[in-house]
């Protein structure tokens, strides 16, 4: 893992809100609207309505009208928080729509929400999930049922927290925890949770300096001048530590990267990523590793 020369501010244009009209997609539009005045962004307001969904025991008039009732509901909402990004309204599947929505409107951010037994379980919960994270070739910003802070006057990220694997797509995604630390010369903390069990052939000290090596990698020389990165450590199951470490320290956001081949399916509901998305109590900003080698 090479180390990091420079920090880069990012910024966001185009964000895309997947919206339900749920509690979950309010809190949502909280972030939508925060990051948008934050960088001065453009939105998307996107529902997707699914006659397969909709139909059942329900007649084609009463199917027509709840898709156009879905559909002004969609516009009022844009009207009312002053959206001037087009509605972006389909009938179908997220999975058919979603693609089309960022390729057409170079959406770089995706914001939705998310929560448990209802509204957007179908979207962020279960399979589409997986397509919604696999798919986006932009950062995806999901909003938990336990997050408290509304950014009504903009989002301004002052503790960040960047757990990771120290896989290579790490090196990809700590480029946006650090965009956000600069911006407000903030807390940055680095974290890495060792197995519980160290395998019989490698020394605990050697697993522990060579973690630390690597973190230390992903900090550029000159985020010294504005900011002195924490470096945590931890061992354990890497989805409890790290929501122990933010439900104690309360950050502003969580930065995740994901491989660029990340599978979820099978094994989603049990991974890392679907803990703290589901559970973290701030947002979680996901950045699927798009380098090519």
């Amino acid at each position: 893992m090479q180390a990091l020369q420079t920090t880069n501010d990012i910024a966001f244009k185009n964000i895309l809100f997947l919206t339900d009209f749920s509690e979950a997609s309010e809190s949502a539009l909280a972030y939508a609207l925060g990051f948008a005045r934050h960088f001065n962004a453009q939105i998307y307001p996107a529902h997707a309505c699914d006659p397969m969904i909709l139909s059942e025991g329900a007649t084609a008039n009463v199917l027509d009208q709840i898709i156009e009732n879905s559909r002004l509901q969609l516009e009022k909402l844009a009207s009312d928080k002053n959206m001037k990004g087009p509605v972006l309204f389909g009938r179908g599947p997220v999975e058919v729509l979603f693609p089309h929505w960022i390729e057409e409107n170079g959406i770089d951010l995706v914001v939705a929400g998310t929560h448990g037994r209802r509204g957007l379980q179908r979207l962020l919960m279960g399979s589409t999930a997986e397509f919604v994270f696999r798919n986006a070739n932009c950062p995806v910003l999901t909003v938990g049922p336990h997050v408290a802070m509304r950014p009504y006057n903009g989002f301004f990220a002052e503790n960040i927290l960047f757990p990771t694997d120290l896989g290579a797509h790490a090196e990809s995604a700590v480029s946006y925890a650090l965009s956000f630390a600069h911006e407000s010369r903030g807390r940055l903390t680095l974290m890495h949770v060792l197995p519980l069990e160290t395998p019989i052939d490698r020394d605990p000290r050697q697993m522990t300096a060579a973690a630390t090596r690597k973190l230390k990698s992903l900090i550029p020389p000159d985020t010294e001048i504005w900011c002195s990165p924490e470096i945590v450590l931890e061992v354990g199951d890497p989805a409890r530590k790290v929501q122990e470490y933010a439900e104690k320290e309360r950050p502003d956001l969580i930065v995740l990267g994901l491989p660029k081949n990340k599978e979820f399916s099978a094994h989603f509901r049990t991974g890392v990523t679907y803990k703290l998305v589901s559970s973290a109590p701030c947002p979680v900003l996901t950045i699927r590793d798009m380098t090519t080698h």
